[in-house]
Order: C-alpha cells, then structure tokens, then sequence
C-alpha cells in the first residue's frame, strides 16, 4: 500500500482538505470505519490507514453482517476479518444472532439501517470514538433524488449530512468512481454485494436508470447534485436558527403564543412548525399544510400521531397528549448558551464556558464534579437544551453502555410525572448532558482541551431548606 499514483495524491488531498476544513477526526482521537467490504468503505480504511496520523488519530474498523444474505453475508465479513488481520486494525463486530436481536420476518433496508446506526452509537460511545461512513457524492445525489421523489422538504434535500452526532462522512467531497479507483492505485480488493446489480430497491433503479440519464444531460450531474444539497444543508441550518429563536419569542406555559407565530415570515414559521411536529412524529407536507391552517383558524386540533393531537386556542398553540401516554417532550428547546436559565418544573441550570488551564480535572476532583464537566470542542454547535424526545439515547459516563432515556429513568426511578420535563442537552438523539447524571461518554476534558462546558443543577429551594 505504498504506491504514489495521481489518482491516489489526488483523493488523499481532496480528503485531507475536507477532513480539516470540517474538523471531522479529532486531534489525537479515535476514529472508527465502518467496513462493508465494498470499494467505498474501504477506500476510506484505505485512507484512514495512511493519513489518520496526521491528525494524531488511532484506527479501528467495525462491521455489521444483517443475518440477511446467508453465505453471502459471512464471507463479506470474512473478507473484512481477514484485511484487518493482515494490517493490524482492531476490528469490531456486530450481528443480530450474536446479540440476541430477533430479525423481523420481512426485514427491510430501514430495520437493517437503525440495526445498525443503533450499534454505531453505543460502539462510538464505549470507545470514545467518531464513527466514520464511507458516503460518496454519489450516494449523495442518489439520496437527494429518492427524497425529491418522495415529496421531502427542505432538510430532506440537504442530503446526508457531513457530521452529525459521532457520525462522520469524509468521502461527501468524491465520487464513488474516485473510491474504486483509489482501491486499484493501492491495490486494496474489495467486495461486491450482488444485491447491487439488480434492481429491486428504489435505490438500485435510480443509480442505474435516473443519474445515468442525469449525465447525458450533464456529465457532472452527480457533483451538481451533492452540490444543491450541500447549499440546502446550509439554508435549513439558519432557518432552524430561525425558528428557535422565534418559539423561544413566542414561548408561553405550555405552549406558544399565536401571535409571533402568525406574524412571522412564512419559510420562518413553517420551520418552527417543523420543529414543534419533530417531537412527536415525521412531519409530512401533509401534516405541515394543516398545521399552518390551524394557527390560521386559532382553534382546533390536528391529529400528529396515535399519542399526540396539536391543539390552538386562548391565543395560544400546544401540543396535546392523551392522560394515559407519557408526554414525549415538554417545551423548552434552547442553545447551549452561558448563564443561568429557569427551565420550568422548578429545574435551574448554570451553563459556563471556561479555560480549561484554570479547571482542576485531576484525582482529587469528586467524580460528581468531574461529570458536570466536558471538553466545549466535543459538543456540536447544534446542540440543544431542551426535554426529552423520542428515540433519545444516553451513554452514562464509565458504564460502557448506551440506553434509551426511557430505559434510564425507569432504572433510575425518576418519577414517571417528572420525566416530561427532565432537562437535558442533546444534539439529534444523542444526549450530551442529563440532569442528575452529567455529561455522556465521550465528552470527557483531555490533555488537549482548550476550552470546558461546565452544566451546573442549581437547587430547588426545597433542596436547599
């Protein structure tokens, strides 16, 4: 693997560059592929191989074979197996049989997807670890195509994101013929899953019918594609910015105000809308267009999901839960920003931003102390405080394991009354920081920390008699 093509400089500078300029692998961190065994994953443990040191980075390689295509499936991870060996990557392994996972009698591409994503994160979070993908532009345009078809909206179209949560996509910056030829250039073999050539998925018919057809009217349609999204990407960021600030405006108990809502621009207000809806289900242009007409009409109710109506009236809009479902969240959404903030439910936090030279971290801190504590580089900029959501994972520190919040309460014997408003801090699904707990695995200061989040409970003034 020591070749020096122009096809191999080429990709690794294209690579390197989109690496540091989206800060995707931590300096002196540990960065783990996930490794199908096709061209793409391994093109990327190709490079990650050869140029993760220049981040100070370790690297491990980790692999999920679905129990789907029989022989197929085993000797795809054979395969795997037997490179890492060879190069002495530490290889991760996950199936369903192993761990006890039923498989569903008509498993799908979705079932096979959260298995898993789902994995990722509790391996990401175990290792103190970047989970690193091995998405293309072209899966890019594929996926904006699917999705356009589909009726998605505007953070639909922002495609496959760059980075989210302990997810990283370095190839988003090359083509997937670039990764073959990359593999060929170092003489790196992969494998091809069959279930490619066919075209029994959706996804298969658009990558051997729609871009091709693309192409002949733009050679470079796929890089226009990831494009777009890459442009999409960029405009939801600032109307979800948008839209905080606006239901933060229009924050009333329980609810929001109709007044700031109605008032608002309409790419604004809808955004809110979108985020109020992500609470309780997938919003559809549907569900959107009869939002919009009940803040309109200022009373009613639109059903969202089997456990969820939102409901108008009294100048007002809320979110509605029958008395015998858990409320999936309360309304507090706000960024991590320094101060000292009243939540609701009698809950207070301080939030600080520090030097990291002025912050004891060593062996006679209290362990409660230390966990009120993380390195401010390790949170993203997306994230929130706010209550809890659906889907929601926390991966207590020095446990080694990642549960469903709903799981941790109920092993923590939080009152099932309190829970709708217990505060936390989370960035999509992954939370960062819950109440009582402190920051998640993963989030840990280290030697190179520059800068330290510290969340301080201010007590209830029952605590405090």
């Amino acid at each position: 693997m020591n070749t020096t093509e122009p096809m191999q400089l080429r990709l690794e500078e294209m690579v390197g560059a989109f690496v540091r300029a989206r800060e995707l692998f931590p300096q002196a961190g540990r960065v783990i592929v996930a490794v199908s065994g096709g061209a793409d994953s391994m093109a990327l443990l190709a490079f990650a191989l050869r140029r993760a040191g220049d981040w100070g980075c370790t690297v491990e390689a980790a692999h999920v074979n679905h129990g789907l295509r029989g022989a197929a499936a085993d000797a795809d991870e054979a395969f795997v197996a037997a490179f890492c060996a060879e190069h002495g990557i530490p290889l991760h392994r996950h199936s369903p049989a192993a761990a006890g996972i039923p498989v569903p009698d008509h498993p799908g591409e979705d079932w096979a997807r959260r298995l898993r994503y789902d994995w990722f994160e509790q391996l990401a979070a175990a290792r103190g670890a970047v989970i690193a993908t091995a998405h293309t532009r072209t899966d890019q345009a594929e996926t904006l195509l699917l999705r356009l078809a589909r009726g998605s909206g505007l953070r639909g179209a922002a495609g496959i994101p760059v980075k989210r949560g302990c997810f990283v996509r370095p190839l988003l910056c090359v083509e997937r013929a670039d990764t073959e030829s990359y593999c060929r250039a170092l003489g790196v073999p992969w494998v091809q899953d069959a279930t490619n050539d066919g075209d029994d998925y959706a996804r298969n018919r658009v990558r051997h019918i729609a871009v091709p057809a693309l192409e002949t009217v733009n050679p470079a349609a796929v890089r226009a594609l990831s494009d777009f999204c890459e442009r999409m990407a960029a405009l939801d960021g600032y109307f979800a910015q948008k839209a905080d600030t606006l239901l933060l405006q229009a924050a009333a108990p329980q609810g929001w105000r109709l007044e700031p809502l109605c008032a608002a621009d309409a790419p604004v207000r809808q955004a809110a809308l979108l985020t109020i809806l992500r609470r309780v289900c997938d919003p559809s242009a549907r569900r959107l267009e009869l939002a919009e007409k009940l803040l309109a009409s200022g009373s009613g109710a639109v059903q969202l999901s089997p456990h969820a109506r939102l409901r108008a009236g009294s100048g007002r809009i809320w979110l509605e839960y029958p008395a015998d479902a858990e409320r999936p969240a309360a309304d507090l959404c706000m960024p991590l920003e320094p101060g000292e903030w009243a939540l609701g439910g009698d809950f207070c936090v301080k939030i600080e931003i520090l030097d990291a030279k002025f912050v004891p971290l060593g062996p006679d801190v209290y362990k409660k102390d230390l966990n009120s504590l993380a390195d401010y580089a390790k949170i993203a900029s997306s994230a929130r405080l706010r209550t809890r959501q659906p889907g929601d994972r926390f991966a207590p520190r020095g446990r080694g394991v990642t549960k469903t919040l709903h799981r941790y309460f109920i092993e923590e014997k939080i009152p099932a009354p309190r829970r709708a408003l217990w505060p936390l801090a989370a960035d999509g699904s992954r939370v960062l920081w819950l109440w009582g707990a402190g920051f998640a695995e993963g989030t840990q200061p280290g030697p190179d920390t520059r800068q330290i989040i510290r969340i301080t409970p201010i007590p209830r003034v029952e605590d405090v008699l």
